[in-house]
């Protein structure tokens, strides 16, 4: 059975920039979750399921590290896109950030964070199904790879289908 959408949690404390990624991922089969702070986010994340998230780095408050690092304890499957306007940002200097599945760097071009939300919600879809990466593209073999939105069709097909956790 086909999923109707990827539920996305988008955290930003930008309202403009939170809007308009929400407007554009929404015409692409992203149901956007979109909250302006980190505390919003976790009360999101345990009100509805999730399928991948991106968060601001820094915000007021409780910080995209911090957001990131209570995702990660509750919901260990789930990839996390961290996205940030602040050039002196170094993962490699963070032990934290390397539960991240990738960092961008604002101002992001549409199609290279709609690519990189495909291949975080296929990572997601392997966690979710204990699929091996020869599993996965094994399932993705029949389509165009590159089409990001075939893979994202069939990535949806996938994660609904019941008879992946029997594996």
């Amino acid at each position: 059975m086909k999923k109707k959408q990827i539920n996305l949690l988008l955290v930003d404390d930008e309202d403009a920039l939170l809007d308009s990624i929400r407007r554009r991922l929404q015409i692409r089969d992203f149901n956007v979750i979109a909250v302006n702070r980190g505390d919003k986010a976790l009360e999101a994340a345990r009100v509805q399921p999730l399928d991948v998230a991106i968060l601001d780095l820094k915000m007021p408050g409780m910080s995209g590290k911090d957001v990131l690092i209570a995702l990660k304890k509750d919901y260990p499957w789930l990839e996390v896109i961290i996205l940030t306007g602040h050039g002196s940002f170094d993962p490699e200097n963070e032990k934290e950030f390397g539960k991240a599945y990738t960092y961008l760097s604002k101002p992001c071009e549409l199609d290279t964070l709609f690519r990189t939300l495909v291949d975080a919600y296929k990572k997601t879809v392997m966690n979710r199904h204990g699929m091996t990466p020869e599993q996965m593209a094994s399932e993705l073999s029949p389509v165009d790879a590159a089409s990001s939105r075939d893979v994202l069709k069939r990535l949806m097909e996938l994660d609904g289908d019941e008879s992946l956790n029997k594996r």
